[in-house]
């Protein structure tokens, strides 16, 4: 059963009409109740349909409001919006902001006989990935030393959002007149992970996890609460181990990010909050980055006649769902304790681009467990 119809019973089973012909019903009744009169109640009588319509079209809105709006928004699973934060709010559990993310990229020159400085607001971008480019920028001035080869920056996303965590080799074109200079992110690049502005789903589920009952997933509520606080990280990509892996008490616990991975930096963050006292008396819990296995990814696929060669944005989009960028909206990404299958990668595949005529996988489906695939290789061959 909806619930629309669930609230509709609940009004009715109090008296209150729902429909056009109780609502009908009740004016008629309240009419010969207090002995209004009126001799043309024909249904072409305009004075008798203005009469009806007068009473019964804004009541049956308000009914409808109720049913539809207000009713659902009282409660927690149901509320969207403004009305959500309310909820949240009243429970001191706000919705997160949208973040930008902050990392570290890898400088190289060749030169190395002069100093060097990398001036704040250096631009270093991605390739075109559907056709957007993501940019992050130096935050200081940096200065390679004489015989210096590589640096370390620190740089900021141009915006917000989980996109720009993208995984390890796509920022790599410096926007700078230095000639011979060239960059990269590394695998553990992120120190700060960028979000979108939280949505409701996963806001709804904070709150049920801040405020859960006593219960045999009490605690398991309370450390989803406490990480999933920490930025780029969703409710969903939060993965218990409760195999007392250093004895009685103790447990992990294994995140993810929708885009691009856990940097120790954040692994950091969050075992240092909880060890600070924010834990149960006698708990052991460590936080850590999920593990991953490597595939080598094999396809062979064919385009229609006379179409541009789609193989750079194929490629992307296959990165998308094991997470290196988020490009894409329409592709299920790899998770853990899941199948996945390369069936429905393929039906996306198609979806997405109408000039692939068809696509063949080598790779058998992966069955993963507590652990996330990830691409060690790719070939993709236009056959």
């Amino acid at each position: 059963m909806d619930y629309i119809t669930l609230f509709k019973q609940e009004l009715q089973a109090a008296g209150i009409p729902v429909t056009d012909e109780e609502l009908h019903a009740l004016w008629q009744k309240h009419v010969e109740q207090g002995e209004f009169s009126v001799n043309n109640t024909s249904t072409f009588s305009p004075f008798f349909r203005l009469q009806k319509s007068i009473m019964v079209e804004p009541a049956r809105q308000l009914i409808d409001s109720l049913i539809t709006k207000v009713m659902p928004n009282s409660f927690v699973m149901l509320a969207s919006d403004e009305w959500l934060e309310q909820h949240g709010e009243s429970r001191k559990t706000f919705k997160l902001p949208a973040v930008k993310a902050k990392g570290l990229i890898e400088f190289t020159r060749t030169d190395i006989d002069t100093e060097l400085v990398i001036p704040r607001g250096t631009v270093i971008e991605s390739l075109p990935i559907n056709g957007h480019v993501y940019r992050v920028v130096t935050l200081f001035d940096q200065i390679f030393a004489v015989g210096e080869a590589t640096h370390t920056v620190s740089v900021e996303a141009e915006q917000t959002g989980q996109s720009y965590n993208l995984a390890a080799g796509y920022y790599v074109r410096v926007i700078s007149d230095i000639e011979n200079l060239t960059a990269t992110n590394k695998a553990d690049w992120l120190t700060r992970a960028g979000q979108d502005v939280e949505t409701d789903d996963n806001y709804r589920l904070r709150i049920r996890d801040a405020f859960s009952s006593l219960g045999s997933y009490h605690v398991d509520a309370v450390y989803r609460s406490i990480i999933s606080t920490f930025t780029g990280i969703s409710v969903d990509n939060i993965v218990f181990e409760k195999n007392a892996p250093r004895g009685p008490g103790s447990a992990n616990t294994y995140v993810y990010l929708d885009v691009g991975a856990i940097s120790t930096a954040l692994l950091n963050q969050i075992n240092n909050h909880i060890a600070e006292g924010n834990h149960g008396s006698g708990d052991d819990l460590q936080v850590y980055a999920i593990n991953y296995q490597p595939f080598d990814i094999v396809a062979n696929y064919q385009q229609h006649p006379n179409t541009a060669d789609r193989r750079a944005d194929i490629e992307q989009f296959i990165r998308a769902a094991f997470r290196q960028n988020a490009a894409y909206k329409h592709v299920t990404r790899c998770r853990p304790n899941t199948l996945f299958s390369f069936s429905q990668l393929a039906s996306e595949l198609h979806a997405e681009f109408r000039e692939l005529k068809t696509i063949r996988f080598d790779n058998a489906d992966i069955n993963c467990e507590l652990w996330l695939p990830a691409i060690n290789s790719m070939v993709l061959t236009n056959a």
